[in-house]
């Protein structure tokens, strides 16, 4: 539910201008403007929602070289493991991985055994997010020279990010024909890569992130994904930073208590440098109201 959260760090440092919700975006759908009213739900241990999903990612040197390309395909289920008086959490893992990756001058291609999984802790009222941890993880193939030599490696690659306050990322309670603003917050980020846990790739320190109100808009949407036809709240929050975009629809929908579709597309920078891509599609839940 929540790895789309790193499409926020490029917006921490810039001035968010609101742009047309609708640029972009090919999905079946029609606007109702009738407003209907959806609170926060309530999971229990075992609710479990199952994700087509497609991510592209791409880092930049200073000089705007780049120089990190990554892909990974695959099914993403996401399991409520345990629930305190407050929060929750969530674990998620990946089956029917492919992938590949380009680092510096070392180029990878994932298998069935690179696994994509994370873990993040929620706040029960509003879903707002208290921590994140992702990793690729597992069996990979480093293509070495000009023919591509596939050598095996055991690949790690670790994401983390601590909020200092929880940050809700959907604005519970949601009611069609709405905007606001998503609360600024802060967060702490770090991200390292290794290859046998022993060549070290990348390991960045942990750094401090710090950004003001994002706007949104909701509306209502019939959304045809793999799970079925829903009419969803489309909460969007479409941002602009100099050259730089951000361009993102989460589809809510009330009875599978989770989005059933997800679509984000975010700059590296002001220069407009593609960053982040992001798509999934509900494929399954084990969820009951």
């Amino acid at each position: 539910m929540k790895k789309q959260i790193v499409g926020i760090v490029v917006l921490m440092l810039v001035a968010t201008t609101v742009v047309s919700a609708t640029n972009g975006l090919n999905v079946k759908e029609n606007i109702q403007p009738k407003p209907c009213g959806a609170n926060a739900p309530v999971y229990k241990v075992g609710d479990s929602w199952t994700y087509t999903w497609h991510e592209t990612d791409y880092k930049y040197l200073k000089n705007h070289t780049r120089w990190y390309t990554l892909y990974h395909n695959c099914t993403m289920t996401m399991t409520i493991t345990a629930v305190s008086d407050t929060n929750y959490t969530e674990k998620w893992t990946s089956t029917n991985n492919e992938g590949r990756a380009i680092i510096s001058k070392y180029r990878f291609k994932f298998t069935p055994y690179t696994k994509y999984t994370g873990e993040d802790i929620f706040r029960k009222s509003d879903l707002a997010v208290w921590s994140e941890t992702q990793q690729e993880k597992g069996l990979a193939f480093w293509l070495m020279g000009n023919l591509g030599f596939p050598m095996p490696v055991r690949f790690l690659q670790v994401f983390n990010v601590v909020f200092k306050e929880p940050w809700p990322y959907l604005p519970f309670p949601l009611n069609a024909s709405t905007h606001g603003n998503l609360l600024g917050g802060s967060q702490t980020w770090n991200e390292k890569c290794t290859l046998d846990w022993i060549i070290k790739l990348f390991d960045w320190p942990v750094v401090n992130y710090t950004w003001g109100p994002i706007p949104y808009n909701v509306e209502m949407a019939n959304v045809t994904v793999p799970a079925g036809t829903y009419n969803a709240y489309n909460v969007s929050v479409d941002v602009t930073y100099g050259l730089g975009h951000q361009h993102q629809w989460r589809y809510y929908a009330p009875e599978v208590g989770n989005e059933v579709k997800y679509y984000s597309t975010t700059d590296w920078d002001d220069l407009g440098n593609p960053g982040e891509i992001i798509t999934t599609e509900l494929v399954s839940t084990t969820y009951t109201p």
